[in-house]
């Protein structure tokens, strides 16, 4: 009877063991969720489609843009709470790459092929012993969104090679703005904000802002606030804070502000998102000298336990040619893989833009974007820049106070440049 009941305990232990071994076997076999964290809510769709294709669920954190650096840094030196892919943007990415904390892509058991995307994507995630950090999916040149209405009323024509004329320089776009001014009764206004075309120095520069452990000041910035200064004293802008309530109502139908400068995405997730109701009254010109302005990358975290996982969610929103056309068409994205855009760059019509090609304006200017000048410092220099252009503009410093400031900012700020 005993012998019974312990073959009866034994087989009872066994199909529990069973049943155990089972269910790790299962949880073995189901893919791993995987955490990723951005900014925006532009991975949304694409982790969906991810999740889709593969069966891999997600958890998807939005951190809001200004709280976003602080958290994650904060996150990354505990070690605690990582997320296995996060993002970063053109202000902030290089600090990432050269950070450590994102996995080395280039390498096994990644090696990501980039022979297809444009040099500017690859460089911006490459760390400073050639290792690729990070991955994007867009490229980001800029050009001016401007009014047909008010084009057609002020300048005779709306057609954008004609207008790109009038945009032509710094003080061609002073000519225009004072001509609109004085035929509308100064009711039409040619830019929203005072630093609208504050990307043009940052991407005409022959320098860094740091060059072997000194801080470099490019002469690109020199006229640039003489420009804006203009803009004040002669009220040529409609003095709309950028990103502010007014700089978004100027999109909108039957605004007087002429034109705004953005970039690929500003369209689509900017103009498009906010004035829906100025639809067909728009058209994209070139800008007075070329321009680059964002762009978001995904890197994985180098300590993450799901690489796997998370390199197939890098990879497909990155690299996968299927799923690129599929977001290009989808939203209008302008994308990093230079095949792809030469497969679909004539086939588009964008209704906002009164049926323009944006696609094919922007496919010749991709391969102009430089990334190699982009530092780990450039998000904090360009603050201290903005501040001091903006002390000009208002008369609170001369432009040589203006810039002397900035550079004792610079020291400040970086007790180990050399700043002259």
């Amino acid at each position: 009877m005993k012998k019974l009941s312990f073959l009866l305990v034994g087989l009872v232990v066994a199909v529990l063991l069973a049943g155990c071994a089972k269910k790790e076997e299962a949880a073995a076999a189901a893919p791993a969720k995987i955490v990723v964290w951005s900014f925006t809510d532009e991975l949304q769709k694409p982790i969906d489609r991810f999740k889709e294709k593969t069966g891999i669920d997600y958890e998807f954190t939005i951190v809001p843009h200004e709280d976003y650096m602080t958290k994650l840094r904060q996150v990354l030196a505990s070690g605690v709470n990582v997320p296995d892919v996060f993002t970063g943007e053109q202000q902030f990415v290089r600090e990432l790459v050269e950070s450590g904390y994102w996995d080395d892509l280039s390498g096994p058991p990644y090696n990501a092929d980039v022979s297809d995307m444009y040099p500017y994507a690859v460089e911006m995630a490459t760390d400073a012993d050639g290792k690729l950090r990070g991955l994007t999916w867009q490229t980001t040149p800029g050009g001016v969104f401007y009014r047909r209405g008010i084009a057609k009323e002020y300048l005779g024509t709306d057609d954008p090679q004609e207008v790109g004329k009038y945009f032509a320089s710094l003080d061609k776009m002073l000519e225009t703005a004072r001509m609109m001014k004085e035929k509308s009764g100064d009711t039409v206004k040619f830019l929203p904000t005072l630093v609208e075309t504050q990307w043009i120095p940052y991407a005409q520069r022959k320098h860094a802002f740091v060059e072997d452990g000194k801080f470099i000041l490019d002469d690109a910035y020199l006229p640039y606030f003489d420009f804006v200064k203009t803009l004040r004293d002669e009220g040529l802008t409609a003095e709309a804070g950028q990103w502010g309530p007014a700089w978004f109502d100027g999109m909108k139908k039957d605004s007087n502000i002429f034109a705004y400068f953005g970039c690929t995405w500003f369209l689509h997730y900017v103009l498009k998102a906010n004035a829906p109701d100025s639809e067909g009254d728009w058209g994209l010109t070139s800008p007075p000298a070329f321009y680059f302005w964002g762009g978001t990358w995904l890197g994985i975290y180098s300590d993450s336990k799901n690489k796997e996982n998370a390199w197939k969610f890098v990879h497909m929103f990155t690299l996968e040619e299927e799923t690129l056309e599929w977001w290009a068409k989808e939203t209008g994205d302008f994308i990093s893989n230079r095949k792809v855009v030469e497969k679909i760059k004539d086939t588009f019509a964008e209704p906002y833009l009164g049926g323009q090609n944006h696609y094919d304006f922007f496919a010749d200017l991709a391969p102009k974007v430089n990334g190699s000048l982009v530092t780990g410092k450039d998000q904090n220099i360009l603050a201290f820049i903005n501040q001091a252009v903006a002390d000009y503009a208002n008369g609170v410093k001369s432009k040589e106070e203006a810039i002397q400031w900035i550079k004792e900012q610079v020291k400040n700020a970086y007790p180990e440049l050399t700043v002259e």
